[in-house]
């Protein structure tokens, strides 16, 4: 089987936790050996069998904005004018596998990461953004050169941001930061990496970062981006609800104006009560208590590993 440890080798998996995981950029610079291992699965043989046989496809059109293709010909010739496609890939059996045996390693919730596959040919990239998920970001093949830095205007971010300029004024990445307006241009002190075949890159959450690729890349990205505590703690409330059929009443009329919105709102009100019961149950003992059953209520299992 095919672990974590294999991924990010030579970095020892315990070195991995009590150093770079989970805030602190890491890279490889290379590693031929696992190149040829995934330049072995049959559905990265090349980028045209990898668009030609996806649903759909987003292309990085300039400037952070991607626009969503359908599979085939149709991405195939953006691939060929030089822009940068990527898709989900949970579908490659193989990824799957390997995807589950990550989220197991490292002790996530089952459905708590996904792959993608990202294609370029000629020089193409991403430009500069910082999204909400932690990425470890395999070069399959190719030569690419990622400038990576910390952002150090946002906590936690729940959506991509982007930089001063190109960031829409009520986007919830503005609404959330500590302080505004984000860097127009990467930060001078931003690391530079050069990655070739069976690099690897682990941006965490939430890290400026701009990408250059020079020649036919492919690349594979092992990404983890659901289950916050919010989260949990909503899917937890969610599940208690659920047992009430009172709470799975529509919400008819809330925005009536004929007199039924105020019968909606004393519904509502009338509900508002079994909420607090329900959330006192659920606090009840103390606080590690607590946690654990909210995390048994939520519905999350460990990721289940085939004997």
């Amino acid at each position: 089987m095919f672990k974590l440890a294999d991924l990010i080798s030579p970095l020892a998996l315990a070195d991995f936790f009590t150093g770079p995981w989970p805030d602190q950029a890491w890279s490889r610079p290379q590693s031929p050996t696992l190149a040829a291992h995934f330049e072995q699965i049959p559905e990265l043989a090349s980028a045209h069998m990898v668009l030609s046989s996806a649903a759909s496809v987003g292309v990085f059109i300039g400037e952070g904005n991607v626009q969503m293709v359908p599979g085939g010909q149709a991405a195939i010739s953006h691939y060929e004018a030089g822009r940068t496609c990527f898709i989900r890939s949970d579908r490659i059996p193989r990824l799957a596998e390997y995807t589950k045996q990550f989220t197991a390693d490292l002790g996530l919730p089952e459905g708590s990461m996904h792959s993608e596959i990202f294609c370029s040919k000629g020089s193409s990239g991403a430009a500069m953004h910082s999204d909400y998920d932690i990425n470890f970001a395999l070069l399959v093949r190719g030569h690419k050169r990622w400038r990576v830095a910390p952002n150090k205007h946002i906590r936690n971010q729940v959506g991509q941001c982007f930089p001063d300029g190109h960031e829409k004024p009520d986007s919830i990445g503005i609404r959330l930061a500590d302080r505004v307006p984000f860097p127009a241009t990467m930060p001078e002190d931003a690391q530079v990496i050069d990655v070739s075949a069976g690099g690897l890159v682990f941006v965490p959450r939430g890290w400026w970062h701009q990408t250059e690729s020079s020649g036919s890349c492919l690349q594979v990205n092992f990404v983890i981006k659901r289950f916050m505590w919010l989260t949990i703690l909503s899917r937890a409330i969610r599940n208690v609800l659920l047992e009430d059929p009172n709470w799975r009443a529509y919400a008819l009329g809330i925005f009536a104006q004929d007199g039924r919105e105020e019968r909606a709102m004393k519904s509502f009100a009338a509900l508002l009560p079994r909420l607090k019961d329900s959330l006192n149950d659920m606090l009840d003992g103390d606080s590690e208590r607590a946690a654990q059953r909210i995390i048994e209520l939520s519905g999350l299992k460990p990721a289940g590993l085939d004997p």
